[in-house]
Order: structure tokens, then sequence, then C-alpha cells
């Protein structure tokens, strides 16, 4: 009796702590795997509804030609708000070529006029005005469902075993290839450009072309913390095909989301857009 007594109590607790097991992974949600289409669908719907973003953007380009050699690098904090659609640029641009160098303040508005689409620009407060009826896809204002599209990619991403930190939060991390024109609709084409410091021989080549990226999601607010995108090898494709003698030795570019809903409207100042255009 005491022997099966004993099986029965064994068989009790081993059916208890199955119990809690089965319980906790409820509670944790392990009874789901997190895969990275998981993580953009979630992002996707935490995107719907926002009204401002902000951001910081790294740019590090190389270009190696027979005689020389120019290097780009940008450093920009970004705001923008989507209604009103209109966005905002200032930070620091090093260039060097030819064995010249140079340091540059940048700062950039874009706006709706009179239902026209604006652009001012300014490098060491040198002010131009650019006007289009239909605005290129400029990278200051975000269209969310961007990320929707992003998610057809997501079946060949791979997401890290381990979290990573961006500005102090915790983060998941996700590698893997995403189309140039989903891409170019987020970053816009003058980002791609370095903001005109830089010329490309084809962009259009670039929208069929994948592109390597590391896209890393704040695990807390499920929202996009930062976008790395190495484009050397595309670039260099595209060189290669007009200009033999260029070698794109590094075309990286680093874009964080550092706020959400926390940018108040944005105008260009009078003295800026009161001027005689």
């Amino acid at each position: 009796m005491r022997r099966k007594g004993n099986v029965i109590w064994k068989y009790t607790i081993g059916m208890a702590v199955i119990m809690i097991l089965l319980y906790t992974c409820v509670l944790t949600g392990c009874s789901q795997k997190l895969t990275p289409k998981k993580v953009m669908t979630s992002v996707s719907k935490n995107m719907v509804g926002i009204t401002s973003f902000s951001n910081t953007v790294e740019l590090d380009i190389e270009l190696e030609d027979v005689l020389y050699t120019t290097a780009v690098t940008l450093d920009i904090t970004l705001e923008n708000t989507l209604e009103p659609q209109a966005g905002h640029a200032l930070g620091n641009a090093h260039v060097k070529m030819r064995g010249a160098e140079l340091d540059s303040v940048l700062e950039i508005y874009q706006v709706i006029e009179e239902g026209q689409h604006v652009t001012y620009s300014s490098l060491d407060g040198n002010w131009t005005r650019e006007v289009e009826e239909q605005a290129e896809s400029s990278g200051m204002t975000l269209d969310s469902s961007l990320f929707a599209k992003m998610e057809e990619s997501m079946d060949e991403f791979r997401i890290a075993e381990q979290t990573v930190e961006v500005g102090g939060k915790e983060c998941y991390q996700m590698y893997g290839e995403v189309m140039g024109k989903d891409l170019l609709g987020l970053i816009g084409s003058p980002m791609l450009h370095a903001y005109g410091l830089v010329t490309l021989p084809d962009e259009s080549a670039i929208l069929e072309s994948m592109i390597p990226i590391t896209f890393e999601v704040y695990v807390e607010e499920m929202r996009p913390a930062r976008i790395i995108m190495d484009l050397t090898d595309v670039m260099n494709g595209l060189y290669e095909e007009v200009d033999k003698s260029t070698n794109v030795n590094n075309f990286m570019i680093e874009l964080a989301f550092t706020g959400y809903d926390e940018v108040p409207e944005i105008r260009v100042p009078q003295e800026i857009a009161g001027r005689n255009w």
C-alpha cells in the first residue's frame, strides 16, 4: 500500500508541476515563438495614428576613384509631423575631397504652402527654396503603411537571440534584406544622396535591388528603434555599370527613432520664408 501511495503522490506532484508550467507559459506568451513577421505585424499596428516622430541620422560614405577619395559623413537630427505634413533637419556635414576637408552646417525645412510641397535648404546659412507640385519621397514625412509592406520580406529575416539597447531601451534585433523601393520610401531620395553631397549615376536601379538591413524594435513600445542600412555592395554594382573607375568602399546609413508624438508644429522662420524668393 505504501508503494502504491508513493506512486500516486509522485503522480500528483508531477501533474501539479506541469499545470504550473503551462499556466506560467500562458502568462508569459512562451506558447508562441517570437518571429520577425510577428514583430513587424505589431510594429505596423502601433505606427498607425502617430502624429509625429523624431530621428537621428548618421551617414558614412566613401567613394574611391583612380586619383582621389571622396568621404562624406553626416550627423543630423530630424523632426517630423504628419498633420500638418512637415519636417525639419539640422546637423553637421564633413566632406573630404581631393585633399581638401570641409565642415558645414546643414538645415532643411519641408512644408506645404498653398497646396505645394516647398523645401527650404541651407548650407552654412545660404538658403535656397524649391517648389514641387508633388514631392518625391523625402524621408522627412513617414508613410506608416511602408512597415506593412515590409512584412512581406520578414519571412527571410532572422531575429537575434539576445536583445540590444538603443538609447537605453531594450530592443529586438532582426537581420535581413528589403526591396530598395520600400527602403527608399522610408528614408527618401535626399537622404540617399546625402542631401545633395553625393551624386548617384542611376537611382532607379536601386528600387529593384535587395538591401541588407539591421532592424531594431523597442520591446516595450513595439515601434521602430533603429534601422542600419548597408548599401555598399548595391552602390558598387551601380557604379560598375556606368563608371568602372569608382569603387564604393563604404555606404552606410543609420536611422534611429528617438521619440514619437512629441514634436510641436514645425514652422519655417519668417526671416527665411518671408524673403523675396
